[in-house]
């Protein structure tokens, strides 16, 4: 079902509307998923996630500690979550304000009989990967500063 007038939102409309029911779909098999490897599936499997890059170079690359921060989730632990890698708890904020923006904006439209969208209704994607690789970036940077002010001092 399509509210867009013009070719250009029609466009940006049609990759919300396949986001969204791809949120949809894996949401449920995301969440089964990650509580079975929470309480069972971290133990036995666990060391098959480290990082190879880290364990060839020593320093940790942009993705280190995402697998414990979706064990910390999963275990409901957010705040160590968050310490291991924000950008899984961002990832989470971003998929809910997401699903929510989206409902509501097509609950009003639908509500007001409007044929159109305006661009202030717009969900922006393309804001929520601009946020995640700059959490990311910034995580990983300060991972990095971390490591080597402690290498500085230890060879103090």
């Amino acid at each position: 079902m399509s509210f867009i007038i013009n070719k250009g939102n029609k466009r940006h409309c049609q990759l919300d509307e396949v986001i969204f029911q791809l949120g949809k779909v894996m949401w449920l098999p995301f969440c089964i998923a990650g509580f079975w490897f929470a309480h069972t599936g971290y133990d036995r499997y666990g060391e098959l996630a480290e990082c190879a890059i880290r364990r060839m170079c020593g320093l940790p690359c942009p993705g280190c500690g995402g697998t414990r921060a979706f064990y910390y989730l999963f275990q409901g632990n957010f705040s160590e979550s968050f310490r291991q890698n924000p950008v899984v708890i961002y990832g989470v904020i971003a998929y809910l304000h997401f699903m929510l923006l989206y409902i509501e904006r097509n609950r009003m439209c639908l509500k007001n009989h409007l044929n159109h969208i305006g661009d202030k209704r717009k969900v922006h994607v393309e804001y929520y990967a601009y946020g995640a690789i700059f959490v990311i970036l910034s995580q990983w940077i300060y991972k990095l500063i971390r490591i080597l002010l402690y290498i500085k001092e230890y060879q103090k």
